[in-house]
């Protein structure tokens, strides 16, 4: 029996499912792109370097 994905196995299947697509569609539009993925962590360290950034 399988059981439900709890909410932060979801996030992480969606964000993966999410960079795909955009990869696939890219694709179709000839461009070719890295795959980037970061920890949560990673990503909530880039976001404040960017509001840094821009907020000024």
């Amino acid at each position: 029996m399988a059981t439900k994905m709890t909410e932060k196995q979801k996030e992480q299947f969606y964000r993966k499912r999410r960079n795909h697509n955009f990869q696939s569609s890219a694709a179709l539009d000839g461009l070719k792109t890295a795959l980037v993925e970061l920890a949560d962590e990673q990503i909530f360290a880039r976001i404040e370097a960017l509001r840094g950034h821009y907020e000024r």
